[in-house]
């Protein structure tokens, strides 16, 4: 299996993006890091296993759209474009850019998916069983079996309907059946558990987390120590 570790952001956290993958790429051996971007360079000189990809013109979610125009850009919404902009990828990782890796993640990305689209940890709080509210912000994804139609459903239904965490609430209702419940030891955040030595925080709903220093520790890292 590659592995492959997605993540997405507009201008102006293009340095928190490069932050998060210094978190990875220091624990981590991976085939490939994909920036989606707003741009066809990158501000920072990146090591040759990060790539970028320019986004801007992107083609699935109109600009004026119902959840276009969140708190969040539509980089949040790429994530439902993979299966067709990485075409010959069937399997990778998302990552959103305010989490930060703390130890070796290839388990995490190698996870038995049990025929699932993706796999996702869920956010106890908002479950009313039997429907579980999973978080997107770490997220594996089958995108081969995504390309069964699925992908375009879930990319309609951001379209049409306007909803509070578009790609989420999304997901949540197209795929209930087919998500793979993973540990919150991948994705320790405040909507789900707060795992106290987890092998992924993140910083969901915390608009301060660049003061963190968990976070502060990796931004002063240089690359050529990775």
């Amino acid at each position: 299996m590659r592995k492959v570790v997605i993540y997405a952001g507009t201008r102006n956290v293009y340095h928190n993006m490069a932050v998060a993958a210094k978190s990875l790429l220091m624990h981590t051996k991976v085939d490939m890091v994909w920036f989606l971007t707003e741009d066809e360079t990158f501000p920072e000189e990146l090591p040759d296993v990060i790539r970028t990809k320019n986004v801007s013109g992107q083609k699935w979610f109109d600009p004026g759209g119902l959840n276009v125009k969140k708190r969040w850009s539509y980089m949040a919404l790429m994530k439902l474009a993979l299966p067709e902009l990485f075409p010959d990828e069937d399997r990778v990782l998302w990552l959103d850019i305010d989490t930060i890796c703390n130890r070796d993640i290839t388990e995490l990305i190698e996870t038995d998916l049990k025929g699932c689209y993706m796999g996702m940890a869920a956010e106890p709080i908002r479950c009313k069983r039997p429907f579980v509210y999973y978080n997107a912000g770490v997220m594996p994804m089958d995108l081969e079996k995504l390309r069964d139609g699925m992908a375009a459903e879930l990319i309609r239904l951001v379209n049409t309907r306007e909803m509070d965490f578009p790609e989420q609430d999304a997901i949540n209702l197209l795929c209930q059946t087919r998500i793979h419940e993973i540990s919150p030891y991948w994705n320790s955040n405040r909507w789900i558990v707060e795992v106290s030595d987890p092998g992924i925080t993140h910083f969901a709903a915390d608009r301060n987390y660049e003061l963190q220093p968990l976070w502060r520790q990796y931004e002063q890292m240089d690359w050529r120590v990775i």
